[in-house]
């Protein structure tokens, strides 16, 4: 099978799953050997981006837990909240669910109250519009680099738990914890500007002729 990766899997599985693998060397020095070649083959770098892809699945195994935890905290996560009016302005909101009742999406008068499952969906229908009308360039990045964060905090968390079971110093796991807060910070952010991004596409992909000129 001959497939090239998109944006998302290089930055949300690939790199994730390659930073696991370089980190768990870097832990077990049985393992740095394996860093210290001079020169890689090209099957060699063939085997790495296959162990890389593989381990980064399992990474964001782990960074599903952590999103639900994450948003559980604040609340939800932002493509969801907005749909209650947050990050966005109260004109925005009134035409977002304009929008989504003709759109034929929902006819629910209290969007912002459907269960949380419902509102998932509705947020995947709306991607779709935008994808449809060809709209969808920085969605896309801002998920993939949303996904990169995911996965980054996930392996750094893996690794953290593999420093502090190996008795590595407080310096590593201090480097580390600080990593991992970096990475929830940034994948925080990158959330909000798929959120906001997302919601103005669909805005633009929905609008009548001469609306908003």
């Amino acid at each position: 099978m001959n497939r090239a990766f998109d944006f998302y899997e290089y930055a949300g599985i690939l790199v994730p799953g390659a930073v696991f693998i370089i980190g768990l060397l870097w832990l077990f020095p049985d393992g740095r050997a394996l860093l210290s070649k001079e020169g890689v083959t090209l099957g060699e770098l063939g085997l790495f981006v296959i162990v890389a892809y593989a381990a980064g699945q399992l990474v964001q195994a782990v960074g599903n837990y952590i999103e639900w935890a994450w948003w559980k905290l604040w609340g939800g996560m932002p493509s969801v909240l907005v749909l209650g009016g947050k990050y966005v302005t109260a004109d925005q909101h009134r035409r977002i669910l304009d929008a989504i009742r003709s759109g034929g999406m929902s006819a629910d008068p209290n969007l912002e109250k459907l269960p949380r499952v419902q509102r998932l969906a509705i947020v995947r229908e709306m991607y779709s519009v935008v994808v449809a009308a060809k709209r969808a360039s920085r969605v896309d990045i801002f998920s993939g680099n949303y996904g990169l964060m995911r996965g980054l905090a996930a392996a750094i968390l893996i690794l953290l738990g593999a420093a502090v079971a190996t008795g590595q110093s407080l310096l590593v796991a201090g480097v580390l914890t600080i990593m991992l807060l970096l990475a929830l910070q940034r994948m925080h952010r990158f959330s909000k500007h798929y959120a906001i991004e997302l919601f103005v596409q669909y805005l633009g992909a929905t609008a009548r002729p001469g609306e908003g000129d």
